[in-house]
């Protein structure tokens, strides 16, 4: 596996969060529109009839959002315990460290830098130098 292969792989975490994300902004945005629609039928001037059929298919539409977004959720968890699996592997402790910050917690190479009071090129050279060699999968 190439280092781009491999980086791809441990990125899948971070990814599944993206998707989670954006699952959960659809979801809110389609209530807010939903809450809208329901305002529109309390008598007031505009509302009527014709907005009967919006609230079942908005009604849909959330529920088809939550599934999806439990899908989601429960594919990140999936995803989450493979990606530790495969750090927990790391026999030093100090590179263990660098990659859980990394892929599980998605801090950047400053950030994790910092909290191990190491520069950031180290601490990127670090992770190169024992990506390469190492085979997860």
């Amino acid at each position: 596996m190439s280092y781009e292969e491999k980086v791809r792989w441990l990125r899948r975490y971070r990814d599944a969060l993206r998707l989670e994300e954006e699952l959960r902004q659809e979801l809110e945005a389609q209530r807010a529109r939903a809450c809208k629609t329901t305002a529109a039928l309390t008598g007031m001037p505009g509302g009527g009839d014709s907005l009967n059929d919006k609230i079942p298919k908005s009604v849909e539409h959330i529920l088809d959002i939550q599934e999806s977004l439990q899908e989601q959720i429960n594919a990140c968890n999936d995803v989450y315990e493979e990606v530790r699996s495969a750090i927990e592997c790391i026999p030093d402790v100090r590179i263990r460290e660098i990659y859980r910050c990394r892929y599980l917690l998605c801090w950047t190479w400053e950030r994790i830098a910092e909290s191990m009071k190491l520069s950031a090129k180290w601490v990127k050279r670090l992770h190169d130098r024992h990506l390469c060699p190492w085979d997860f999968m």
